[in-house]
């Protein structure tokens, strides 16, 4: 299973982000870094976990405002990991430009589409291996601008946007992110269940190396993790105990 640190951009910081709450964001305090500049963040987590993957999100872009590019393009050019970016991606041509700045993978959120010809542009211009869609779910229930996904199930959003042709996927519990309070197991047992051929990253919750290994032997290809690694929660040695031994 892959384990995707997590980088919360806030006005050229990172940020602990707590139960969605952006108003009450603060710059993060970590056991493993003294300040919250992001590329000293991307440096400790990337020696700390061995992590070759990371999740970003641009949470002024997400709001409305603009881009954090250069950000990105310094950790991307810094920082030997693939970036996987969620940056209020509304168009083809913000997906390009979020590529163009270093992102591997382009993140599109259910919370920032205002409709569905959005994610069928961007599907059809480009490579299903390079996007990631991101279901954003708040009191079970998905969080979106476009009227055919607001306050839908989340699993009918999976099963729709499968049928669009997307294959990858986080789960991404926003009133669970930071709590410490687990991951939405009910959710995520039912969509591994119920969409065995999808590939899904689970978000929000995950506090001790238990739930990493529960999500282990679910139908779950990842995990999102921030506050555990920075409380000290999950440790680099609970990540290394995680490893398959090499034969």
């Amino acid at each position: 299973m892959r384990i995707l640190p997590v980088i919360d951009l806030m006005k050229g910081q990172v940020v602990q982000a707590v139960r969605g709450d952006r108003a009450n964001y603060r710059p993060v305090q970590s056991v493993l870094v003294h300040d919250a500049r992001p590329l000293s963040v991307a440096r400790a987590l990337r020696e700390a976990t061995g992590c070759d993957e990371f999740y970003v999100a641009d949470l002024d872009a997400i709001m409305g405002e603009p881009p954090q590019w250069r950000v990105l393009r310094e950790m991307a050019d810094e920082i030997e990991a693939d970036f996987s970016v969620d940056a209020g991606i509304t168009d083809t041509a913000r997906a390009v430009k979020a590529m163009e700045a270093g992102a591997a993978r382009v993140i599109v959120c259910s919370e920032t589409l205002e409709n569905m010809d959005t994610p069928r542009a961007i599907r059809s211009a480009l490579s299903a291996e390079r996007l990631l869609f991101s279901v954003d779910v708040v009191k079970g229930r998905v969080r979106s601008r476009c009227p055919v996904l607001e306050d839908a199930d989340p699993l009918a959003v999976l099963d729709l946007m499968a049928h669009a042709g997307w294959s990858r996927f986080i789960l991404l519990t926003l009133d669970r992110v930071g709590a410490g309070g687990g991951p939405d197991w009910p959710l995520l047992e039912e969509a591994g269940s119920r969409f065995p051929e999808l590939s899904l990253i689970a978000g929000g919750g995950v506090r001790t190396p238990q739930d990493l290994q529960r999500l282990a032997a679910m139908n779950v290809s990842g995990a999102l993790i921030a506050t555990s690694l920075h409380s000290g929660w999950i440790t680099p040695e609970d990540l290394q105990a995680l490893k398959p031994p090499r034969l």
